[in-house]
């Protein structure tokens, strides 16, 4: 009866042993969590699993109520039932620490699950989920013996990764191979690989004392350890920074292998995205991942430097450098890496997560509307000098390349400085967050007006630091540099062509003008110098102007919407106001006052018509017989009066930034204008451009351009409609009248808009990818996009395109209240408009909000 009882015991607990037990540091295949699975427990009636994640403070995070677990093979889904330590299906904000732990629990899973997937069900492209979960641990067929998998490090002190030997994949020499046979006798080991036909052989050895070794060669083993061994005072080989000739137009390789990739995860591409400083572009790159999860891109840069990936959830930054290839495996725990700038790699993220950097300048941009400029520029060189220091102390703990130590140090120092630049947006974007939360500006919030001083920190070693093009900072310093309010304000006539002026310039070029163009020349003069004083008032008075139509955006937006075609004065929304019994302000009857004064007399204007009568049309012959004159007229002056700006306010004539601000201006009106340079203009942008490589990168450019048009002639998938003549609603049916049954993405954009531009450029993996499905992508623009750039930039987009009148343009913008472009719209099968103002989304959003649709 004893041995019955014992038996029965016995079955008991063999039958309970899934239901009540406790998994520690769970094994796990591929994740986008940022953070980790600390611990599984199975109990009679739940599943509960224990995250522990680390993500930046003050965003948030959820647990939705359709996040589930599923075993591997298919088959039911067991739905989260409740949560601990976050709230269950609510936002959560991460606390300053920037870590939270909690638990999900799930119904008790079947018996005989041994691996289990988990999921959030909430259909966004970014939610989190793991694969490959292990809840019944049992020997994984390998050929490759748990002893020896790992990845294996050198023990010298350099800490370089050789060899990443999985259960059935290995890293080796920057691929991804498979094991063929693995044979063993005592402590020895020959591990032959292959790869698409290719075979490698790897040697390995046990040795109780020293360690595990490997190599290719049986008689030159190198001691390896899983453990990374910290050794300052290793000595590199060619240990060197950067210098200023560090400029090469190349194109760079980025590969690698996911670790634990499973086709599960649905998903076979991800993006890069490079930025350009010197065109002040950035590019995007599809990444397409194989089926044994190895991926591989090319790219053209021009210097090293960092690039974005964001690769089935895992974002991070990768160092990359021209004619080199880089290669990474993405690790839920910490990314590897091989290849010609491994060490760069591995040394950059030995200076931990930079979350902690932007989080202080976060806190401090928070308190924007309580600091003065000279108090938010001395904070920010604190923050900048404590980040040094930081950096000062890793340095005395481990080895770190001399390249790193210098990518590191400039990007610190560029990121304060793009902070200090970028005091006026910050307020900007603050005043007008608080607008509309109170509908008026805090009269406590005193107006800080930024003078000469406040730019001191621009030293000429900072504006010729060529070598700072290598940090990921540098590229939005430029931009907030080149935007800073203090070269910004007060440009009033180099915008505009005055044909007194130009006749001028002309005679100075040697160009001889008929007595017809002179006697045009002259009676120009006094109707610019009117039409100018009207110029000079919104140029002047931009920014109260903004504040004004800001303070009143309701009235504003009823009156734009009213008056489509005529816009909004200052004059019309005040005259608005009154009727509607609000006061005006001292500061907005100032403004009014400036307004009327500024505006053209009865005489003035008859003036200006009977110029216009008189030399309308030999106006139009002028401006097009000198051309190419007036453009490189605007240029030079242009030009003049930048550097004369810069002049005064940094004390130099010349500087590397001056020659990347001119690059970028003409090679942005190069993308927008999609027309290249003549001769001519090339040659005059050249001369201004003292940097050898960045003057020969505006030809280069400009070459790009011409080889994109002659291809544009051959290029298919895009379509040129018309509509007939009509009006409102009708106008917009008549559109999508072609498209019937089909799911309608709609861009309202033009050829001068740069983030237009940039959106479609990103856009373009996203089409290739639906192009067999039911989804059209609609182009509208205006007639503000020249007819021939226009023609010239529509067959490198595919889709279907429409050029609108100006009136069928002012119907649209009615219907769905288009106030700037880019804007964006959804139309579903039936020719409903779903979305009327669907913003910009990324790819994989996009894709979930198409495919819902069909």
């Amino acid at each position: 009866m004893k041995k019955i009882f014992i038996l029965l015991v016995a079955i008991l607990v063999s039958g309970s042993a899934f239901s009540q037990k406790t998994i520690d540091k769970p094994d796990y295949g591929l994740s986008n969590l940022p953070g980790k699975l600390t611990k599984i427990e199975l109990t009679d009636s739940a599943t509960i699993i224990h995250f522990y994640i680390k993500y930046q403070p003050g965003q948030w995070i959820q647990v939705p109520k359709d996040t589930y677990i599923q075993d591997i093979n298919g088959g039911v889904k067991y739905l989260a039932t409740q949560t601990e330590g976050i709230p269950f299906g609510e936002r959560y904000t991460m606390p300053e620490t920037g870590e939270a732990n909690y638990k999900v629990f799930f119904p008790k899973l079947k018996n005989g699950i041994d691996k289990i997937d988990f999921g959030e069900g909430n259909n966004n492209p970014n939610n989190w989920s793991v694969y490959d979960i292990v809840i019944n641990e049992k020997d994984v067929e390998s050929l490759m013996p748990k002893v020896l998998q790992g990845n294996w490090f050198q023990t010298d002190g350099s800490n370089q990764w050789d060899y990443g030997f999985y259960a059935n994949q290995a890293v080796v020499d920057k691929r991804v191979w498979k094991y063929k046979t693995v044979e063993s006798k005592k402590n020895n080991y020959t591990i032959v690989l292959e790869n698409a036909g290719k075979e490698k052989t790897i040697y390995a050895q046990i040795d109780k004392k020293e360690g595990v070794k490997f190599g290719d060669n049986k008689e030159k083993l190198a001691t390896y350890s899983t453990e990374k061994i910290d050794n300052p005072n290793y000595k590199l080989t060619n240990d060197e920074v950067y210098t200023s000739a560090i400029f090469k137009s190349d194109s760079a390789t980025f590969s690698g292998f996911i670790k634990g990739y499973t086709a599960r995860a649905a998903r076979k591409t991800g993006t890069i995205h490079v930025s350009n400083v010197l065109t002040g572009n950035q590019d995007s790159h599809l990444v397409k991942i194989a089926d044994d999860g190895s991926f591989s891109v090319k790219f053209p840069i021009n210097h090293p430097q960092s690039i974005y990936v964001n690769i089935l959830g895992n974002r991070s930054s990768v160092f990359v450098e021209p004619g080199k290839e880089t290669f990474m495996v993405v690790d839920r725990d910490t990314p590897l890496f091989m290849g010609d700038c491994a060490r760069i790699n591995s040394d950059l993220l030995s200076f931990g997560e930079p979350y902690s950097h932007y989080e202080e300048y976060r806190k401090l941009s928070g308190k924007i509307l309580e600091i003065s400029p000279e108090d938010y520029k001395k904070a920010c060189l604190d923050i900048k000098n404590n980040q040094l220091q930081i950096i000062e102390s890793i340095t005395k703990k481990q080895f770190i390349s001399q390249k790193a130590l210098q990518i590191k140090k400039l990007d610190i120092e560029y990121m304060a400085l793009e902070n200090i630049l970028s005091y006026d947006m910050y307020r900007e974007d603050f005043k007008r967050s608080k607008l509309s939360e109170n509908n008026q500006f805090d009269s406590e919030t005193e107006d800080f007006k930024l003078d000469k001083s406040y730019y001191d920190f621009l030293t000429p070693s900072v504006l010729n630091n060529v070598t700072a093009v290598v940090t990921n900072s540098y590229y939005i310093f430029i931009n907030r540099l080149r935007f800073a309010n203090i070269f910004r304000n007060n440009v009033v006539s180099s915008f505009y062509n005055l044909t007194s002026e130009t006749a001028e310039s002309l005679q100075k070029l040697g160009v001889t003008l008929s007595t017809d163009e002179l006697q045009m020349a002259a009676a120009s003069r006094k109707v610019e110098k009117n039409m100018m004083r009207t110029i000079g008032f919104f140029d002047t008075n931009r920014t109260e102007i903004q504040k004004f139509q800001t303070n009143h955006k309701e009235a504003y937006s009823k009156l734009q919407k009213d008056n489509p075609k005529i816009g909004v004065s200052v004059e019309a929304l005040a005259a608005y106001l009154k009727t509607q019994g609000i006061t005006l302000t001292v500061e907005e009857n100032e403004l009014l006052k400036k307004f009327k004064l500024s505006q053209l007399t009865k005489e003035e204007l008859a003036i200006q018509k009977q110029y216009y009568d008189q030399y309308g049309e030999s106006l139009k012959l002028f401006n097009e017989k000198y051309k190419e004159n007036i453009q490189v007229i605007a240029d030079e002056k242009e030009f003049e009066k930048l550097n004369d700006k810069l002049n005064k306010i940094f004390g130099i004539k010349e500087a590397f930034v001056y020659d990347v601000f001119t690059l970028q201006d003409k090679a942005g009106d190069l993308e927008s204008n999609f027309t290249p340079y003549t001769d001519t203009q090339l040659k005059w942008i050249q001369g201004k451009i003292k940097n050898p490589f960045l003057s020969n990168s505006i030809v280069r450019e400009n070459d790009r351009i011409k080889a994109k048009i002659e291809m544009n002639k051959k290029q298919t998938g895009f379509v040129v409609n018309t509509v007939k003549k009509t009006e409102s609603d009708e106008l917009f049916d008549l559109m999508l009248a072609k498209f019937k049954g089909k799911v309608i993405y709609v861009d309202f954009w033009a050829t001068w808009c740069g983030p237009c531009m940039q959106g479609i450029k990103e856009i373009a993996p996203l089409k290739d990818e639906m192009k067999d499905q039911e989804v059209v992508f609609l182009y509208i623009t205006n007639q503000s996009s020249p007819e021939k750039t226009w023609n010239n930039s529509i067959p490198n987009i595919k889709g279907e395109h429409y050029r609108v009148s100006e009136d069928e343009w002012n119907y649209l913008t009615q219907k769905f209240n288009i106030s700037g472009i880019p804007h964006y719209v959804l139309v579903n099968k039936k020719g409903e408009v779903v979305n009327p103002e669907l913003g910009h989304h990324s790819n994989e959003s996009l894709k979930k909000i198409l495919e819902k649709q069909l």
